[in-house]
């Protein structure tokens, strides 16, 4: 009679050596593949702060959870110190356009049910807001009406769907910034679990399908507008996030 205990622990233990090899691989390519291509494969880091040169690579759940800590007044859990301060610099908004993060295409499916709720936001869109209000207090928000709007936003905006919230913030002012950036940055960290495509303030943009490339400048013509008007044009007034 043959004995396949050892046997079998041989291939299980020969297992295990490739699953770390093959992890160990992913996480060395995904600092050279496109980031479509990275933050598919497994063990990769899909975020990251970039504070002063300093860059921290963390998980989707590890963004989401430093974003609510840093939101309900906490430090950011298992980091070091230095680590710590510099996502805790870019989640309290004082960091601008310092968190990104990278997913793949498949996240973004598109909803069954895109009807409005009584608020005039599909059920996706009516979550940000709730989680908003959740995380930083009652905001002040709009872009929105019960039954839908039709005017008021460039053609083909998210708005005339109901999948996009504008949130204000004003008068522009170095401390309506911060507090801007920290609920832009929040939106990112947790883009993937609330179904976001874009987040828009302060002339800069982040995008689920040009994820890749992190923060953007956000180009619009605003020749011949009045100072006031180019602001709202730029979203320097207010972040807009929109979903699938």
């Amino acid at each position: 009679m043959v004995d396949r205990q050892p046997v079998l622990g041989r291939v299980v233990a020969g297992l295990l050596v490739l699953a770390l090899v093959l992890g160990g691989a992913a996480v060395a390519l995904a600092g050279v593949l496109p980031g479509g291509v990275r933050s598919a494969l497994p063990g990769a880091d899909e975020c990251r702060v970039s504070v002063d040169g300093a860059d921290v690579e963390l998980t989707t759940e590890e963004a989401e959870d430093a974003a609510s800590r840093v939101a309900d007044g906490q430090v950011p859990g298992a980091l070091t110190p230095a680590e710590a301060s510099a996502v805790t610099a870019a989640l309290s908004g004082r960091a601008p356009a310092a968190l990104t993060c990278e997913h793949g295409p498949g996240y973004l499916d598109d909803a069954d049910d895109q009807s409005l709720g009584p608020q005039g936001l599909t059920a996706r869109a009516a979550a940000v807001r709730r989680e908003l209000d959740a995380a930083f207090g009652r905001q002040r928000v709009g872009g929105f009406a019960p039954g839908g709007v039709s005017t008021g936003h460039s053609a083909g905006s998210a708005h005339y769907e109901g999948r996009a919230v504008d949130v204000f913030y004003r008068p522009v002012s170095a401390a309506s910034r911060t507090r801007g950036w920290a609920t832009a940055q929040w939106l990112v960290a947790h883009a993937e679990r609330l179904s976001v495509r874009t987040v828009i303030f302060d002339d800069r943009i982040w995008s689920s399908g040009r994820s890749s490339q992190g923060w953007r400048d956000y180009e619009v013509d605003t020749s011949g507008r009045d100072a006031a008007t180019a602001a709202i044009l730029e979203h320097r007034d207010h972040v807009h996030v929109d979903v699938a």
